[in-house]
Formats: structure tokens, sequence, C-alpha cells
């Protein structure tokens, strides 16, 4: 049985438990007193404990910043432009 100190402790865990913010050996602590524990179960099947561990924030989309065909054309036109050019200008003046 545990004191109710030890109690205290892991129903303050509860909420890192359910966010999974918990370490490998806290984990495993709090999983074997689970096991055992009604009143902890039932703590963590309210859904008030869900809204607790939801993220505060929503994470931004990913920004996709792979140039468009247009620029990836207009590119090689240039380069083909100056290589044009640059081999135009050596054939005059060889």
């Amino acid at each position: 049985m545990v004191h109710e100190d030890e109690h205290a402790e892991f129903r303050a865990k509860l909420n890192a438990y359910s966010a999974g913010s918990l370490d490998d050996v806290e984990w495993l602590v709090m999983r074997t007193h689970l096991a055992d524990c009604e009143l902890c179960r039932a703590e963590l099947r309210r859904p008030e404990l869900w809204n607790r561990a939801a993220p505060q924030r929503i994470p931004a989309r990913r920004v996709n910043h792979r140039p468009g065909w247009p620029v990836v054309a207009g590119t090689a036109a240039v380069a083909a432009l100056i290589a044009f050019g640059v081999g135009y200008a050596l054939g005059i003046t060889a």
C-alpha cells in the first residue's frame, strides 16, 4: 500500500504521464503504480486532465521553400543566353 505522501506525488505526475513527458524510469514507476491504484486510473480518465495536457500552441505549417518552375526556367534561359553570348564573343575574337 502506498502512503498518502507518495500517493500525492503520483497524482501530481499524472499530467506529465498523460502528456508523455516523463523519463523512462518515472514512466515505468507511474505505470506500475497505475496497475495497482484505481483512484489514479480514474483520475487519469478525467477529461479535465486531457485538457491540461493539450499543447498550448499549434505548430506552424511547414513552408515549401523550393523555387517554382518559372524561376527555374528563367534561370536556365539566362544561363543559356550568357553561354551563347560568351561563345559568340570568343568565336569572333579568335
